[in-house]
């Protein structure tokens, strides 16, 4: 019988470090493990085992940002798909992810200090340049149903 029950992820803070996440999932019903994995391919979710795999080559931002990703594929129950469907999916799963590791009045401080610079602002949020651009994306696109709703 397939568990029904939510998936939440309250406790998961854009201040976590990497160890504190890793601490936090163990809560979870969730597997968390490392391996060497094919280029390109920071970390994966296998929804029957419920699985998280993140590359262990990766710097700590990195492996925190795979990490809350995957916990996020892992909120959704998402299984592995391919084509419109998987695409969608980890659109989804980009944007969730931005919003849970960006903490909005620390992003405006940043983005004035380093005038949007999505290098340098990722630096200073402890999140990969991708998050920043995935975060840009959402305000770009709020920036915009605004302008067309007035």
């Amino acid at each position: 019988m397939a568990d029904k029950s939510p998936r939440l992820l309250d406790g998961l803070t854009s201040t976590m470090t990497y160890g504190q996440m890793r601490r936090y999932a163990d809560t979870l019903n969730v597997t968390i493990g490392s391996a060497l994995l094919p280029d390109g391919m920071t970390g994966f979710y296998d929804e029957a085992t419920r699985t998280i795999l993140i590359d262990r080559q990766l710097i700590y931002c990195q492996k925190r940002c795979t990490l809350v990703h995957e916990l996020i594929h892992w909120q959704h129950a998402d299984a592995t798909r391919n084509g419109i469907y998987g695409a969608r999916l980890e659109r989804r799963t980009r944007r969730e992810t931005a919003l849970k590791l960006v903490n909005p009045l620390e992003y405006q401080t940043a983005e004035a200090m380093y005038e949007g610079d999505p290098y340098q602002i990722a630096c200073e949020l402890d999140v990969t340049i991708q998050i920043i651009q995935d975060y840009q994306r959402i305000l770009d696109s709020s920036r915009m149903h605004c302008k067309a709703q007035s």
